[in-house]
């Protein structure tokens, strides 16, 4: 294995003509290059250079390394200023709301992480309010999470908005209805989702009506409220980004209620630009296709 130094002795024996000249283009004395390009040689098996008084050329054992070895050179040249201009990737500590749909979070983090080199994301799932407490303290960035009028010191940059449906089997009685009544519903058995944001208005509202329904399941887990939903064992509400082509999702005549899903940004900080980062313009990408009419 031939060292970088006696690459740049040869070369500059190459390009000068003269070992003398080629010592000071180096920085070092004649006969520490002389010593470098003989081993050269030694290592190659074969003499780089004749020699006399009056000139130094190259053989032609020399003339094809030449070629190879500018190559070699402007190579790790290259390489260096690659690698010293290249910027270290930046963390971007990201908050995510529990209820946000997995499918569009899987979206935003595959898409980023094919076009993201210089972004390394840190994900937190939470509450909203473990999201906005993190916020406070300094340990996010930014959260992905419902929207409230009490958020303004976050900076909030609403993206959509979204109703709460009814989610039903598909081979449910009301399935092809547009709107179902709450009353409708009387005799159903009702999946629970305990981390619902809008679980006590909803509760109110079917309260109100005279509805108590039975429960199947109380969960935290989406995905397994619309399993739940799909074996056809019961319906809940959840909000319509979730829709799933295997369910129905039905509007409740008079209930009316949507939550705003949005960026919530921490006071920014030196060296943290958010209007660069990839992810944040993924999020808002994303979310800009599926607005509800």
């Amino acid at each position: 294995m031939t060292d970088r130094y006696m690459l740049r002795y040869f070369l500059a024996v190459a390009e000068t003509g003269n070992f003398s000249r080629a010592a000071k283009r180096v920085g070092v004395t004649q006969p520490t290059l002389s010593a470098g390009v003989a081993k050269l040689e030694s290592q190659l098996g074969a003499r780089l250079f004749d020699r006399d008084k009056h000139s130094v050329a190259l053989t032609p054992a020399g003339s094809r390394f030449l070629v190879r070895a500018r190559r070699i050179a402007a190579e790790y040249d290259a390489a260096i200023q690659d690698v010293q201009q290249a910027p270290e990737p930046r963390t971007l500590r990201v908050g995510v709301l529990a209820t946000i749909p997995t499918s569009l979070l899987e979206t935003i983090v595959v898409r980023h992480r094919g076009n993201s080199a210089h972004e390394v994301l840190e994900i937190v799932e939470g509450s909203e309010r473990d999201l906005t407490e993190r916020l406070d303290r300094g340990r996010l960035d930014i959260a992905l999470t419902a929207v409230r009028p009490h958020h303004a010191r976050f900076h909030p940059e609403l993206l959509r908005g979204e109703r709460y449906l009814m989610v039903l089997p598909r081979d449910h009685r009301l399935a092809e209805a547009e709107f179902v009544q709450a009353e409708q519903l009387a005799g159903d058995r009702m999946v629970v989702r305990r981390h619902c944001e809008a679980l006590p208005q909803i509760s109110r509202f079917f309260t109100d009506r005279g509805v108590r329904p039975r429960f199947v399941l109380k969960t935290t887990s989406d995905q397994r409220m619309l399993a739940v939903v799909r074996a056809g064992l019961g319906i809940g509400m959840m909000p319509e980004s979730f829709d799933d082509p295997l369910v129905r999702f039905v509007r409740v005549v008079d209930f009316d209620l949507q939550r705003e899903v949005g960026l919530l940004y921490a006071p920014e900080r030196e060296g943290l630009r958010y209007e660069a980062s990839p992810f944040i313009s993924l999020v808002r990408e994303q979310y800009g296709r599926a607005r509800p009419t």
